[in-house]
């Protein structure tokens, strides 16, 4: 990827990458959020949003935007799991309050997580109540994310308990809703329900992870592009989920994820309209 065409450089100047995981953090990274940050910028990037599955990230998001200046936008959000007290209304209050563009439901404390991956029940973060019902930090919690007018991410919640969610979401006004890599194994919502989850204004983070898994785990670029095209390029973010150390830094991954959809003939209009107007009117800039 050292020789990019010009027609890569061009989509990538101004491009956005919502889901990327630097260090520090508890398990192996690629980079510091400096250093990916760095590279975004200079690729032309016009954004990055860093997670982190363990520790708030608007924090470590100002200091990186500090160090590289006003041409890329740094921002972070915080995931509702066990780590920083499951559904802790305040710190979301005061993530928000920090500049988080999203919020994620649960992700590695996620019910549907801990259970496919075999861990205690004990160790889950449940946004449900024993007999179905949102437990009441969560109102609270949809209250804020509809008052800041931010991103609700599903994170690894089930695609029923996402669906189960989107009513309470919509209720409150809630504007920005972004289900989490929804053709992941983790996951694996139906192109029906987000056919269906589309036309109430949905959208769906493709991550370019689920190509770059190593076979037999790994999703198909023709598989995940038929599901690009099922919920339309108009419901659709283009992300890398890049961090981890056994893969490219995230704007390498972004690299190959715009020269595979080129190569299967998708369009520079809708590509960029996945990788630049959809994740921009997200983060509101």
């Amino acid at each position: 990827m050292q020789f990019l065409s010009e027609e890569i450089k061009s989509i990538l100047k101004g491009a956005i990458d919502l889901h990327m995981h630097g260090s520090p953090d508890v398990v192996p990274r690629i980079g510091s959020d400096l250093q990916l940050a760095q590279s975004a910028q200079s690729a032309g990037m016009r954004a990055v949003l860093l997670k982190s599955h363990v520790t708030p990230t608007s924090s470590r998001a100002q200091l990186v935007q500090e160090a590289v200046g006003g041409e890329l936008k740094v921002f972070g959000g915080l995931a509702l799991n066990k780590a920083i007290g499951g559904l802790n209304v305040q710190a979301v209050e005061t993530e928000l309050k920090l500049g988080a563009k999203e919020i994620w439901m649960p992700t590695i404390s996620a019910v549907n997580h801990v259970k496919l991956h075999n861990k205690n029940i004990e160790e889950a973060v449940p946004i449900f109540d024993e007999k179905g019902k949102l437990l009441p930090e969560l109102f609270e919690i949809l209250e804020l994310i509809a008052k800041y007018d931010v991103i609700l991410g599903t994170g690894h919640l089930s695609a029923r308990e996402t669906k189960k969610l989107l009513p309470y979401a919509k209720e409150r006004q809630i504007k920005k809703i972004l289900v989490t890599h929804p053709e992941s194994r983790l996951i694996n919502m139906s192109l029906e329900l987000q056919q269906e989850l589309a036309k109430k204004g949905v959208f769906f983070e493709r991550c370019f992870y689920q190509i770059a898994l190593k076979p037999p785990r790994n999703l198909s670029p023709e598989m995940l592009l038929e599901q690009i095209r099922g919920t339309g390029p108009g419901q659709t973010i283009l992300a890398t989920d890049f961090g981890q150390s056994f893969n490219d830094l995230p704007v390498l991954g972004m690299q190959k994820y715009l020269k595979i959809l080129l190569d299967l003939y998708v369009n520079k209009f809708d590509i960029e309209r996945m990788v630049k107007i959809n994740p921009s009117n997200l983060l509101g800039l």
